[in-house]
């Protein structure tokens, strides 16, 4: 033991007072900065931060950013287009408008015109589908079906059945904030509730919506884990240690580690997220499992110590190496993530690893001082000896005595089968995948869907080259070419871009034909200056003339990237095999960059963490001064992985970017105990007592704490099935699921290694 970890720790009892004010003080500034940090949740957070293919969807969200924007009202009408529906849908628009929104669309507004005859010649008549001259319903009805077939309209005002219509507003440049977005969400919201229509069902959705309306979910999971997380860890600790006065020092010398977190994540400009969001979890775990093993050891030093400050220094001093290298190593498992470059897979991983290192500094002073505090009178030590844990002990000393090579060879098979049903796993990740399918953001896209819309967009990006213009007929008919071909893939709900806007203009001014484009690019040229002239706005969302680049929409549903990629990859094949006939042309948007990049992390993943287990396997052999129990220590600690991807296919999980997280905060907590149970056997083995008898003493020793641990991390965990989001539901159940397998490993599988390996070659189990 170090002296001068001991005089530490003495200075940190005799000056109690102070350190507690000190903490005090963290809580207070800590906590006043934490409530200021902001919830974000964009999906531009899990592309890279640099690369061709970000590079490209940058430039093409300079010209064409109209989608953050776009909030759309779906209005069920299963009786079709009528008088009562223009009214209701008009008084909606004017909604969207006072509330801030621009650009408003709905089939009501749309000017049509249709050419007849009049007197021998041609005429021209221009009407609006919904306006005063439609007096009965069967002519708004008619004059909506004859425009069905239309592709710049269906699957965006309307559904093909028309039975479902749209009404579309979006967000001025001034009030793309997350605080403008949520007050027009929530303006919108209860403005919509007022109108009181009876038999339509409206949808409000969009990327602002999904922005405002998650965090506002984050909030409540927020509320839950932080709450719900100290009542959870209290209800564990008081039922082990029986004292409301340990217990509830224990806790308190946790929250400055959270709230400083908070803190340094606001000073750094960075916003919680869907990932960051359980940070409170993981620092009430770690905080809490090395709170039982130094409560544990402290209580029984005030069995030895005639003083509380001796049981104290003589805990810490004790402990507080083991505690530095869990903390350590937990904190690298997370450091890791950083090689994946999606950042926010990086924050949470930096803020985490911060999280876990701030939580071992305040257990190693205010903790120590807080005891400082607690009286001589006598505590009920029956807590700590519950029957279940003393009959596990027990099982767990017997094994390595009496079954050894069959309790190695069992985790063996296990480990095995694990793989092989681990192996099929598959990869498939959804724009919206961090929610439970009965969520009600899901259960409305779902709904959105079925209906034959869809509220996401792969986009081609088209740039001209110099002496060019991208509204040239060789141009036009590529890309009416591109989207024949695109309208044939199931996923794809509609496709539109400058050839249909263009074919659209040519058959209302000119010549009635359908479909047929110009001819010239003079002819081009008239089309596009008379939709200025006109005020039609639609020829902007896919053509900046002046800027030389023009985009083909292609609106999707979110099927997942095992449709997805698939799609990505044949429209690229696409392209390279049938190029424009000039200038470039390129597969972006939040879709492609989202589902590309989401699949490179799934597969990055196992890389990092390999690294992760080599960083932690030299942490393990540094502190042990040992390859050999910096072996035994990483060996049993994969079972947990293991485990964890067998329960994954057994209950039909797919692998994706928040899935894969589980790996690393299982690996990080299940090495704590095993670093607990070594470090106490080189403590048995270097005072010269033999094998087996350590690896008992270990185990009586640190098997109590390692089961309260694991009961407290499993409870911490499962708080999180709470959640209204499934990628936390999923942490919650599977890091359960590997802590029960990472006690199963380090209370069984590792004392009976170490029994086989140490064991004469002639030894047989009894």
């Amino acid at each position: 033991m170090s002296l001068t970890r001991e005089a530490f720790f003495r200075w940190m009892v005799t000056h109690r007072r102070s350190v507690a004010a000190i903490g005090a003080l963290v809580i207070g500034g800590a906590g006043s900065r934490a409530t200021l940090v902001p919830i974000d949740y964009a999906i531009e957070q899990f592309f890279p931060p640099s690369g061709v293919e970000r590079d490209t969807f940058d430039e093409y969200k300079e010209h064409f950013a109209k989608e953050d924007g776009q909030f759309v009202l779906f209005w069920e009408a299963e009786d079709g287009p009528s008088i009562r529906l223009c009214q209701d849908l008009g008084r909606a628009a004017r909604l969207f408008e006072e509330v801030g929104l621009e650009d408003v669309q709905w089939f009501g507004d749309v000017e049509v015109t249709e050419t007849g005859a009049l007197d021998g010649g041609a005429s021209l008549a221009v009407y609006r589908l919904c306006d005063e001259a439609a007096v009965s319903d069967s002519t708004v009805r008619d004059r909506v079906e004859r425009h069905r077939a239309d592709v710049l309209l269906t699957g965006f005002l309307w559904n093909a059945e028309q039975t479902v219509f749209a009404l579309h507003g979006y967000l001025p440049p001034d009030l793309k904030t997350d605080q403008k977005r949520r007050e027009v969400e929530e303006a919108l919201t209860e403005s919509l509730a007022s109108l009181g229509i009876d038999g339509a069902a409206a949808t409000l959705a969009g990327v602002p919506v999904y922005r405002s309306r998650i965090p506002k979910m984050l909030q409540l999971d927020q509320t839950l884990f932080l709450g719900g997380g100290f009542l959870v860890f209290f209800g564990i600790l008081f039922y082990f240690f029986r004292h409301i006065g340990h217990v509830s020092l224990c806790l308190v010398s946790v929250l400055p580690a959270y709230l400083c977190t908070l803190a340094l994540m606001g000073a750094a400009g960075r916003s919680i997220t869907v990932l960051t969001s359980f940070i409170p979890i993981i620092v009430l775990v770690v905080g809490v499992s090395d709170a039982i093993h130094l409560l544990a050891r402290y209580r029984h030093s005030r069995n030895v110590f005639s003083d509380n400050e001796g049981a104290i220094v003589d805990t810490f001093s004790r402990l507080s190496m083991a505690c530095l290298y869990t903390s350590a190593t937990t904190a690298i498992g997370f450091l890791s993530l950083v090689g994946t470059r999606i950042t926010i897979v990086m924050e949470f991983g930096i803020f985490t690893a911060v999280a876990i290192m701030l939580t071992y500094v305040f257990s190693m002073t205010l903790l120590p001082a807080l005891l400082g505090f607690s009286s001589r009178r006598a505590s009920d030590e029956r807590g700590l000896t519950p029957g279940w844990i003393l009959k596990i002990v027990d099982a767990a000393v017997g094994v390595p005595r009496q079954r050894a090579r069959a309790a190695v060879l069992l985790f063996a098979l296990v480990s095995l089968g694990c793989v092989t049903i681990g192996s099929t796993l598959r990869v498939n990740t959804f724009l919206l995948d961090d929610m439970g399918p009965n969520s009600p953001v899901m259960r409305d896209l779902a709904r959105i869907e079925a209906s034959g819309f869809g509220l996401f967009q792969v986009n081609i990006f088209l740039r001209g080259t110099e002496g060019d213009v991208l509204h040239d007929p060789a141009m036009l008919r590529w890309m009416a070419s591109f989207e024949d071909f695109a309208r044939g893939e199931a996923v794809v709900v509609n496709a539109t871009g400058l050839a249909d806007v263009l074919a659209e203009l040519r058959r209302a001014w000119v010549d009635d034909e359908p479909g047929a484009l110009p001819e010239s690019p003079e002819e081009a040229a008239e089309l596009l200056l008379l939709a200025q002239i006109s005020g039609n706005d639609g020829v902007e969302d896919v053509y900046l003339q002046d800027e030389g680049v023009a985009q083909v929409i292609l609106t999707v549903r979110d099927e997942g990237s095992v449709s997805m990629l698939p799609f990505i990859v044949r429209l690229e094949q696409y392209l390279a095999d049938y190029p424009p006939p000039f200038g470039t042309a390129a597969v972006t948007g939040t879709v492609q960059l989202a589902q590309t990049f989401s699949e490179q992390l799934v597969r990055s993943f196992g890389p990092s963490l390999m690294l992760a287990i080599l960083l932690v396997f030299g942490v393990m052999t540094h502190m042990f001064r040992s390859v050999r129990l910096g072996a035994l220590a990483v060996v049993p600690n994969l079972f947990p992985l293991l485990v964890i991807m067998g329960a994954m296919k057994l209950a039909g999980v797919d692998l994706k970017p928040s899935t894969i997280l589980v790996f690393s905060i299982a690996f990080g907590l299940a090495v704590d105990d095993t670093m607990h149970f070594l470090s106490r056997l080189r403590e048995s083995l270097a005072a010269g007592i033999d094998m087996g008898t350590a690896v008992e003493d270990a185990l009586r020793d640190t098997g109590p704490p390692i089961l309260m641990t694991s009961l407290a991390v499993s409870g911490g965990f499962l708080l999180l099935a709470a959640s209204q989001f499934q990628i936390l539901v999923l942490v919650g159940v599977m890091t359960a699921v590997s802590t029960v397998a990472a006690v199963a490993a380090d209370m069984f599988a590792l004392p009976s290694l170490i029994a086989v390996l140490s064991r004469p070659t002639s030894g047989r189990d009894a």
